[in-house]
């Protein structure tokens, strides 16, 4: 009985243990993402400090492009992104766009956001699946497909989701 006792505190005392010891590793082809995450964050008044981070790549056979462990603006956690091969992505734009989605769920606790504007473009940057939101052309083939003049609407909804809607899409 009294092995059973001790066996039982000692599991509650190491279970309820508080790892404070937070990583930062994020691999130098996405570091820059990160830096510009913060940049983009504080230049709209919404600072944060980013010290409790991981990037790694997914090697699994999920169908996403990248997914984070926790949805949360809490410090208090550990946070992972899990980013897929180069196949997600055709451009720096458009991996810009899978991490700062990413960043917004476990850096800024924001959810899926699944509201269309007016004219059928998504409302959010945190719309799942879209790489392609204000992503420059990859075959410039007569058609106008530079959506590069819609990167400052959907930074600035990720930091302040009242962002009224842009006249592009209404």
């Amino acid at each position: 009985m009294l092995k059973s006792l001790l066996l039982v505190a000692i599991i509650l005392l190491f279970a309820c243990k508080k790892d404070k010891d937070f990583v930062y590793d994020v691999p130098q082809e996405f570091e820059p993402i990160v830096q510009r995450f913060i940049s983009e964050a504080t230049a709209r008044g919404h600072p944060v400090t980013i010290n409790n981070l991981i990037i790694k790549y997914d090697l699994s056979n999920t169908s996403f492009c990248a997914t984070s462990n926790v949805i949360t603006s809490g410090n208090d956690v550990q946070k992972i992104i899990s980013i897929k091969s180069l196949t997600c992505w055709q451009n720096d734009v458009q991996l810009e766009t899978i991490i700062f989605h990413e960043l917004g769920h476990c850096i800024l606790g924001r959810e899926h956001d699944m509201t269309l504007m007016p004219k059928g473009d998504p409302k959010s940057i945190m719309y799942p699946d879209n790489a392609t939101l204000y992503s420059p052309c990859v075959y410039p083939i007569g058609s106008p497909c530079d959506l590069l003049y819609r990167r400052n609407y959907y930074l600035d909804e990720l930091f302040n989701p009242a962002t009224p809607l842009p006249d592009w899409g209404k």
